[in-house]
């Protein structure tokens, strides 16, 4: 494209209202990951332990079903824009909500109504606001993806909050919750939504070079062609490992203090729920650190050393609960710094996944690319609700489950030490030659 072609950014839509309406959404949205708070109601209604794969399964459900539905949705916004396929996305996720408030009590039709509805949702709001903005941003795809998707996090503490006084507030405290919550995510989604939109063809900043930040080439990859790279293949296992240990914390931060001390289940409650929301805000902020540290370290050079951090905090949460404390505060003190420090690496895979996701295939088409590649956190949903459901029973339960992740999380290092730019089939000929 010659330079008197390029759109500038004086003559365009503000690109940061789309960073407004993405933050709006995405706060409604991270609501999935206050999850952990039904478990205990959820238990009581059908008779299911806490920690069984009965009960986490619904937050595995709609993960899994979140992850499907991207591909479907990205491809659509990439056809019809962000504003139209967000809109639906809100309307449909906070039907979820709303349908599960009358269920609370049948686990078939919570699995439909939260796990399947409600990640169909997620799915078709998710994709919209992180494509749109990372097109308005391709200086700054870390940091922008970080700050786009930090709202996800926030919004998981929250509305973990929010839920907590709503259920302790009535007899019918989860019903209720169910019910206010989804229509008040109706409402922001679809506020969001409006101020979504893609940006004009050939459109670019300022002095920005593309050939600089991306696979070097400018290249815009079509989705069959994605696939057909190892570095597809390499950075949707990579996103399966990582984000497992992050998954499982946020299901289980009851489970794990209850399994400190199953003497003062009341109490545990209470501060598990207190550091449920504290790890929520650190997954907040590993979204904008980890992607701003990306924008100039590198993409490949911050997701090794995020990667091994995770995998030390793991290690050291198992020798934490293998220990397991008696003292109140120790528990409560040292619960809190591995949930935090799991939740800070795990918030970077929002923005450190995307972004590598536009570097290596370009913007065009990357709400189905992205898409596809987040099909591995979406089986992460399903290994972070299965693992703890098969581990946690025994006596060292938990400490076998803080020692698999961190396996997984070592095993992610490797694969991203072998992580490399794609080339098209045609030009890998043409280098041959």
């Amino acid at each position: 494209m010659n330079e008197s072609d390029t759109v500038t950014e004086e003559k365009t839509y503000n690109r940061w209202l789309p960073v407004v309406g993405a933050l709006l959404v995405q706060l409604a949205l991270g609501s999935v990951y206050a999850f952990s708070i039904f478990t205990g109601p959820l238990s009581e209604n059908t008779g299911y332990g806490r920690t069984s794969f009965q009960i986490l399964g619904i937050f595995g459900m709609a993960v899994a079903v979140f992850a499907i539905t991207m591909i479907f949705a990205g491809r659509l916004q990439d056809r019809r824009g962000p504003r139209l396929v967000a809109t639906l996305g809100g309307l449909v996720y906070g039907a979820g909500y709303i349908i599960a408030s009358f269920f609370t009590d049948n686990l078939a039709m919570l699995y439909i109504s939260y796990g399947v509805i409600g990640g169909i949702g997620l799915g078709l709001g998710y994709v919209c606001p992180l494509t749109a903005v990372v097109k308005w941003f391709p200086d700054k795809k870390g940091l922008v993806s970080g700050i786009a998707v930090a709202g996800f996090g926030a919004g998981a503490f929250i509305f973990t909050q929010v839920g907590k006084w709503i259920i302790q507030g009535s007899d019918d405290g989860l019903s209720n919750s169910f019910l206010y919550m989804g229509l008040i995510f109706t409402v922001m989604v679809v506020a969001g939504a409006q101020l979504l939109r893609n940006p004009p063809t050939g459109w670019m900043p300022k002095g920005y070079n593309p050939k600089s930040k991306t696979n070097g080439q400018g290249l815009d990859f079509e989705p069959r062609e994605t696939v057909r790279t190892r570095a597809f293949v390499l950075l949707t296992f990579m996103f399966l490992l990582s984000a497992t240990a992050g998954l499982m914390m946020i299901g289980n931060v009851t489970n794990v203090a209850t399994y400190l001390d199953p003497s003062k289940t009341m109490l545990v409650f209470a501060q598990a729920q207190t550091i449920a929301g504290i790890l929520a805000l650190f997954n907040g902020a590993g979204r904008i650190g980890w992607g701003k540290v990306s924008d100039h370290l590198g993409r490949i050079k911050t997701m090794k050393l995020m990667f091994m951090i995770q995998a030390l905090v793991l290690f050291g949460a198992a020798g934490f609960v293998a220990v397991k404390p008696t003292d109140e505060v120790i528990q409560f003190i040292g619960l809190t710094a591995f949930a935090s420090a799991i939740g800070f690496t795990f918030g970077g895979n929002f923005a450190l996944f995307p972004s590598t996701t536009a570097d290596y295939f370009g913007t065009k088409n990357l709400g189905m690319n992205y898409g596809l590649v987040f099909t591995g956190y979406g089986a992460a949903g399903v290994l972070g609700s299965l693992i703890p459901g098969l581990l946690a029973g025994s006596d060292n339960g938990f400490v076998w489950v803080f020692v698999a992740v961190g396996v997984a999380s070592l095993v992610t290092f490797g694969m991203a030490m072998l992580l490399k730019a794609p080339k098209r089939a045609s030009e890998t000929a043409e280098t041959a030659q």
